[in-house]
């Protein structure tokens, strides 16, 4: 109950956030196109991803789990203890993170899309999500007075 008045007090804020993180990545995608147009002196991320694509799969899983958890957080209705779905993700970066290691392992970019969506998905369902109380017996009533 503390969380739901917390996020419902703060939602204009939270929105803020989101457009903030939204101009940030649409910033960096445009800066790293500059930098490509301009040639090889500057480093740009996309070549860094693309020379170390195998080596930096837990960094791919763990973008799209934070894109996943920031931009389609769910609400959910049964308390779960949220530590274990954080366990659960953070063990998952852990294998990549020992799976990107090994020198026979490559990787293609539909590979690397295909973990980043996996991330995603992962990040939305697992990772600890607003918990939402079910309304009481009492708010029940109330509400079929009212109407």
């Amino acid at each position: 109950m503390i969380f739901r008045n917390f996020f419902l007090r703060n939602l204009k804020t939270l929105k803020t956030i989101r457009t903030i993180l939204a101009i940030v990545l649409g910033t960096m995608i445009i800066i790293d196109i500059v930098l490509v147009a301009l040639g090889d002196e500057y480093p740009t991320f996309s070549e860094i991803v693309k020379d170390q694509r195998s080596e930096l799969i837990w960094l791919n899983f763990l973008l799209g789990g934070l894109v996943g958890k920031v931009f389609y957080n769910r609400v959910v209705y049964t308390k779960k203890p949220e530590i274990s779905g954080f366990f659960a993700f953070l063990s998952i970066l852990v294998l990549l993170g020992f799976l990107g290691q090994l020198e026979s392992f490559q990787l293609e970019t539909w590979h690397q899309l295909l973990v980043m969506i996996t991330g995603a998905i992962v990040g939305q369902r697992i990772w600890p999500q607003y918990v939402a109380d079910e309304p009481t017996e009492a708010e029940i009533q109330r509400a079929k007075a009212k109407k």
